[in-house]
């Protein structure tokens, strides 16, 4: 696979202008390869697991597409389609209906993505136990492959661990080929765009350390309104059902205002890297 994608870099680099076209079919390769890759690497990730567990893996994947077929029977993903194909109306609707800039059209905006959240939560929570009789079943299924010798069980969490760790170099791999041969489709130096991407990760790294701390918080307003609620209403109630129902609305209100707070600030960072990484030569001759 690496040995297409150097193939299609050095394509690039005999052209000293790339038409916006063939720019366009040189990232979507780079894409599609990047995309091959992490599923070897997956795929590679899985077969390591199951033989760290004594499990056949044909057996493990067959007990894995069950599952696939029992979650999408849930009707849930459908569901959170639904929700977001509404989310994505109303916003549009808001935006036609109101200037940008105004509170009006922010505010119509929030209400907005407020009653998408609260479909999608009532689509999960309408979904659940069916979802984890999937997963039960799914975890029966694989305890039934393999051989019938069981593994050591001292040896079992090292083996994970070590599959893990080999799972995350080979993803690392597969995206730096991937932004070399987006640099190479660009024209530009490689070296200097990855300062670029540093310079960037730089300036992200705080706000977005500061966006957790934020949403944390909110989260734990949300559990502490929680808690009072099952103190307050007594199970089943509707005054139970309505009291956690604000929690969670308003925990919604609090992480999308900590995000909007933060966007400008991410916004800028992107913005630095886009024109530091366009005022990159293009590569050196090799």
């Amino acid at each position: 696979m690496k040995g297409i994608m150097v193939f299609g870099i050095g394509s690039v680099l005999l052209l000293s202008a790339v038409p916006a076209r063939a720019k366009n079919e040189c990232i979507a390769d780079a894409n599609s390869t990047a995309k091959e890759c992490r599923s070897d690497c997956m795929e590679d990730f899985q077969v390591a697991k199951d033989a760290c567990l004594n499990r056949d893996h044909h057996c493990v994947e067959a007990c894995r597409a069950g599952r696939e077929d029992c979650e999408l029977a849930t009707g849930l993903d459908a569901a959170l389609a639904a929700c977001n194909a509404t989310q994505t109306g109303a916003v549009h609707d808001c935006r036609q209906q109101y200037a940008k800039g105004t509170p009006e059209r922010d505010t119509c905006i929030d209400q907005a993505q407020l009653v998408g959240f609260q479909c999608r939560k009532q689509a999960r929570n309408h979904a659940r136990l069916a979802m984890n009789a999937c997963r039960a079943g799914f975890r029966t299924c694989a305890r039934a492959c393999g051989p019938p010798t069981q593994p050591d069980p001292t040896a079992v969490p090292q083996c994970k661990r070590d599959a893990r760790a080999t799972n995350k170099t080979c993803q690392a791999d597969c995206r730096e080929d991937m932004q070399v041969a987006k640099d190479a489709c660009h024209n530009r130096d490689h070296a200097c765009v990855e300062q670029c991407r540093l310079d960037r990760k730089n300036c992200t790294d705080p706000v977005l350390t500061q966006l957790a701390a934020d949403i944390a918080a909110c989260n734990a307003d949300r559990d502490n309104k929680l808690q009072n609620c099952h103190n307050l209403y007594g199970d089943g109630t509707p005054e139970l059902s309505h009291c956690i129902q604000d929690a969670q609305a308003q925990a919604f209100e609090c992480r999308d205002g900590k995000r909007e707070a933060a966007r400008p600030q991410l916004r800028a960072c992107r913005q630095t890297f886009l024109d530091c990484a366009r005022a990159c030569p293009p590569p050196s001759p090799s």
